[in-house]
C-alpha cells in the first residue's frame, strides 16, 4: 500500500471522527442555554409546547424557541406563516370551509406574538386568557421567512407556473434566523449538520402545490406496501362547491378560488350514505372531494407529466366514497401513475330526478366536474392531462361506460376501464320519472300537491340523511319483480309525450337509452378499452339471502322475475320461465341446496350479458382497442369475500379490487413469494401498462412478470370467438368466456327480442 493511499484512508478516518463530533456537538450544544441549563429537552416538549399533526422539523423549531427564550410554544394545528406582528396587530383570514381553514373573526395580538393564526379555537384560548397572552408563541405548521408577513395568491394564478414548493428549505430558514433559535450559536460546520438532520426528518417534507384556484398543501408518506420510498399525498381537495341548500339536486359548481393554503393532509367527508356492510349511516352533504397521490411532483423546469388514473367507486350509486380505507393508492402509484380517487352524490342526492330543477344524473355530473378538475390542474402534481385513464368498479364501472356515452366528456379522458359494471345492466339504467320523488316526499310527511317544484322544496328543507333512510322505501313490488333494488341511479334526462322529447337542461348528460346510443353508434369511439368481470359476481347477493331466508321461497314461487326487464317478453312468460329454469336449474328447485346455480343465473342477468353485449358494441363499431378479462384468482386478498365473511369458493363482486389497492382497514402479512402478491403484482402491471400504452400487456413490457400476450378483440370475431384473458394463477388467453350460459342468452335475445348483439 503506497503512503498516498496510506494518507487517503487516514484522511476519510479523520473526516469520518470529525462528523461524528460535530454531530454529538451539535445536539449537545443545542440542549445547552446559560440561563435555562437545568431544564431537558424531553421537559420542554412535555410541559410547554402545544402541539397538534406538527411535524419533526416544526418540534425542533419549538423545542429550540422554547429552550432559549423560557416561554410556552403551541405549533397550530391549521396555519399559515410565521411573521412578527407590530402592537395591536390585526390577523384576518379567508373564508373556507370547515375541512381547510378555519374562518376567523379578526383579533389583536400584543407586539410579542410571533403569529399568524387561522384556527379559531387557537384564536378563541387567546382572547379569553389574557393573563398568558405574554407567554405564547404561535408557530403555524407552513412557514416562510420570519420576517416577512403571509404572502397569498391570487385566482388568476396559472396552475403551470412555478406549480411546487417544497417547505423544507422555509423551515430551515426558520430555523436558523429566529432570534431566538440556539441554531445560530452553532459553529458553521455543526449547523450544516443540524441542517442534514433537519432535512432527514423531513423526509415527510409538506409540499405545496399551486391550482389554477389556489395553493393547496400535501404530505409525503412511505408506502404501506413493502416498496421502497414514498408518495406525495393531497386529500380532501374540494373539486366543486358544497351542494347544500338551493343547491340540493342540482349539478355541482367549480370550487372558487381561495387566498392563502388549504391544507390537504385529511380526507374530506364522504357523502351522505347507508354503508350496507355495516349498516351504518354516515357521511356529510359538503362532500365534493377527491384525492392526489403522485411519487413525483414537478420543481423548477422538471415536470414527469407521468399517465393519470382517475378512479370512480362502486356502491350500487347508493354507498362508498373515494377514501384510502378502501382505496390506498400504494400499488398503483409505485408504478409511476398518478392516482386520484373522488367521492360523487349517491342516492336521492345524487340521483332523484323531479323536473327541469332536478333533472338527474347529479353523482355523474360530479364525476364530470372532477374530471374537468384533474384537466385543469394535475400537471401541477406531475400528471399529464393528456394521458388521463377513467376505471371504476360495479357502478363506477358503469358510470365509465355512460361517460364514454356522452359527448360533454369528450377529451376529458383518453382511455377507459370497466371492472364488473355495464351501462347495459339491468341496474345501472332507472326510469326518468318524478313518481319515485313524489313517493319518497310522501313517506317523508309531504301532504302537498303533485306539483315537483313543491315537492322539491319539502325534501330541500329535510336533513339529508333523512332522505337516505327513506330511499329504500320507495321501492315497488314490481320493482323487486323486476330485479331492481336500487331506488335512485342514472336516468335519461327529460321524458317522453305524444308530440316530441323535452329535454330537462342545456346540457344533458344522457340523452338516450345506452343501449340504443350503441347501436347508433353514439358513443367515443377512438378510446381504448379494457373491461371485464369475477367468476360468481352474484356471490354478492347472498348478503340477501341472510337478511331475508324466505327470498328463496319468494324466488321459487315467483321465478319468472329471473326474466331480464330488456328481454321485453311480450308473449307467453311461462314458457321463458321454463326455459330458464330448466338451463339453469334442471330438475332443482330454489333451495339452499341450488344457491351455486343461482348465483350462475343472477352472475349472467345482472353483469355478464352486459358487460358482453358493451364489448360487443366496442369492439364491432369502435376504433380503438378493446381488451376483455375474468377474474378467476380466488385468494386471501378477496375484499367483498373478507367483507361479507363469505367462507365459500369462488371470486365474488369486488373481490379484485384487493389486487389493485392497499387496504386501509385490514393488513395480511403475506409471503412475499405467495399466489396473491404475484397476482397483485400482474394486476396492476397490466392495468398500469394500459393507462400508459393503451395495451396491458406491449410487446417492450413483456416479461418474467407479465409473460403473456393480451390480444384484443379482433371485430369479426365478437359474436362467436370472443377473446379474453383468464386471469387466475396464470395468465391465460382464452376464447368465450362461460360460452355455454352465453350462447342460451344470445338464443333468447335473438328469439325473444330480435337482438342478436
Amino acid at each position: 500500500m503506497t503512503w498516498r493511499r496510506t494518507l487517503e484512508y487516514a484522511t476519510a478516518i479523520v473526516a469520518i471522527a470529525v462528523a461524528l463530533a460535530l454531530i454529538v456537538f451539535a445536539i449537545s450544544v443545542t440542549n445547552i442555554d446559560r440561563h435555562h441549563n437545568q431544564q431537558s429537552k424531553k421537559n420542554v416538549t412535555e410541559n410547554m409546547i402545544q402541539c397538534s399533526n406538527c411535524s419533526e422539523t416544526q418540534l425542533l423549531i419549538a423545542t429550540t424557541i422554547a429552550m432559549k427564550s423560557s416561554v410556552p410554544v403551541t405549533i397550530a394545528a391549521i396555519g399559515t406563516t410565521i411573521a412578527p406582528l407590530t402592537s395591536s396587530a390585526t390577523t384576518t383570514t379567508t373564508t373556507t370551509e370547515a375541512t381547510d381553514e378555519i374562518q376567523a373573526e379578526p383579533v389583536s395580538i400584543p407586539s410579542n406574538y410571533i403569529t399568524t393564526m387561522t384556527n379559531k379555537r387557537e384564536i378563541d384560548s387567546v382572547n379569553n386568557d389574557s393573563d398568558d397572552v405574554d407567554n405564547v408563541f404561535i408557530i403555524a405548521n407552513t412557514t416562510t421567512a420570519a420576517s416577512t408577513t403571509s404572502t397569498t395568491t391570487t385566482a388568476s394564478t396559472s396552475a403551470s407556473s412555478n406549480p411546487v414548493a417544497v417547505e423544507e428549505t422555509t423551515a430551515w430558514k426558520t430555523l436558523t434566523s429566529h432570534p431566538n433559535s440556539l441554531v445560530q450559536l452553532l459553529p458553521s460546520r455543526a449547523m450544516r449538520v443540524v441542517q442534514e438532520v433537519v432535512r432527514s426528518f423531513r423526509k415527510d417534507a409538506n409540499v405545496i402545490v399551486r391550482t389554477i384556484a389556489g395553493r393547496i398543501r400535501g404530505r409525503y408518506q412511505k408506502y404501506r406496501s413493502g416498496e421502497r420510498g414514498g408518495y406525495y399525498s393531497f386529500k380532501g381537495i374540494r373539486y366543486g362547491a358544497a351542494p347544500i341548500g338551493d343547491r340540493r339536486f342540482r349539478a355541482a359548481e367549480p370550487e372558487r378560488s381561495w387566498l392563502g393554503i388549504r391544507d390537504a393532509s385529511r380526507e374530506g367527508h364522504s357523502c351522505p350514505h347507508k354503508n350496507m356492510i355495516l349498516d351504518t349511516f354516515k357521511g356529510n352533504e359538503d362532500c365534493l372531494f377527491l384525492n392526489v397521490f403522485t411519487s413525483k411532483v414537478p420543481k423548477g423546469d422538471y415536470n414527469p407529466q407521468m399517465p393519470v388514473m382517475v378512479w370512480l367507486h362502486g356502491g350500487g350509486y347508493s354507498f362508498g366514497s373515494g377514501n384510502t380505507f378502501l382505496y390506498g393508492p400504494d400499488y398503483l402509484v409505485a408504478e409511476n401513475v398518478v392516482l386520484v380517487t373522488l367521492n360523487y352524490r349517491l342516492g336521492p342526492l345524487g340521483f332523484l330526478t323531479a323536473g327541469p330543477n332536478a333533472p338527474g344524473n347529479q353523482g355523474l355530473k360530479d364525476q364530470l366536474l372532477a374530471l374537468k378538475w384533474v384537466r385543469d390542474n394535475i400537471a401541477a402534481f406531475g400528471g399529464d392531462p393528456n394521458q388521463v385513464t377513467v376505471f371504476g368498479e360495479s357502478a363506477g364501472a358503469s358510470s365509465v361506460q355512460l361517460l364514454m356515452l356522452s359527448p360533454l366528456s369528450k377529451g376529458l379522458f383518453h382511455r377507459a376501464i370497466s371492472e364488473s359494471g355495464s351501462a347495459l345492466n339491468p341496474w345501472a339504467l332507472g326510469e326518468s320519472s318524478a313518481l319515485r320523488a313524489s313517493r319518497l316526499a310522501a313517506n317523508l310527511g309531504y301532504i302537498g300537491t303533485n306539483n315537483t317544484d313543491d315537492i322539491l322544496r319539502y325534501l330541500k328543507k329535510l336533513p339529508a340523511m333523512k332522505l337516505i333512510e327513506g330511499a329504500p322505501n320507495t321501492l315497488t313490488e314490481e320493482d323487486y319483480r323486476n330485479n331492481i333494488g336500487l331506488p335512485f341511479v342514472p336516468v335519461v334526462e327529460g321524458y317522453w309525450n305524444d308530440a316530441n322529447r323535452t329535454i330537462y337542461t342545456e346540457s344533458p348528460l344522457i340523452t338516450e337509452n345506452p343501449i340504443e346510443l350503441y347501436r347508433n353508434q353514439k358513443f367515443q369511439k377512438n378510446i381504448p378499452y379494457l373491461t371485464g368481470y369475477n367468476t360468481h359476481e352474484a356471490m354478492l347477493f347472498i348478503r340477501r339471502l341472510r337478511k331475508n331466508p324466505k327470498l328463496l321461497e319468494i324466488i321459487e314461487n315467483d321465478f319468472a322475475r329471473m326474466i331480464p326487464k330488456d328481454l321485453n317478453v311480450t308473449g307467453d312468460r311461462n314458457r321463458v320461465t321454463r326455459e330458464i329454469r330448466q338451463f339453469y336449474l334442471g330438475t332443482k328447485t330454489v333451495s339452499v341446496d341450488s344457491v351455486n346455480e343461482m348465483i350462475a343465473l343472477l352472475t349472467d342477468v345482472m353483469f355478464l350479458r352486459g358487460i358482453r353485449r358493451s364489448v360487443r358494441y366496442h369492439a364491432r363499431y369502435g376504433n380503438a382497442p378493446v381488451y376483455m378479462y375474468r377474474f378467476a384468482f380466488d385468494g386471501a386478498l378477496g375484499l367483498y369475500k373478507r367483507m361479507l365473511g363469505l367462507q365459500r369458493p369462488g371470486v365474488c363482486h369486488g373481490d379484485e379490487m384487493g389486487y389493485l389497492f392497499k387496504f386501509g382497514f385490514f393488513n395480511l402479512n403475506l409471503d412475499p413469494n405467495s399466489l396473491e402478491i404475484l397476482v397483485k403484482n400482474r394486476m396492476v402491471r397490466m392495468w398500469t401498462n394500459f393507462a400508459k400504452y393503451g395495451n396491458p400487456t406491449p410487446a417492450h413490457r413483456v416479461d418474467n412478470l407479465i409473460n403473456t400476450i393480451w390480444l384484443p378483440i379482433s371485430p369479426d370475431s365478437v359474436m362467436d370467438n370472443l377473446s379474453f384473458m383468464d386471469i387466475s394463477a396464470t395468465l391465460d388467453v382464452r376464447k368465450n368466456p362461460e360460452f355455454e350460459r352465453q350462447q342460451f342468452w344470445d338464443y333468447m335475445y335473438e328469439h325473444y327480442n330480435g337482438d342478436a348483439m
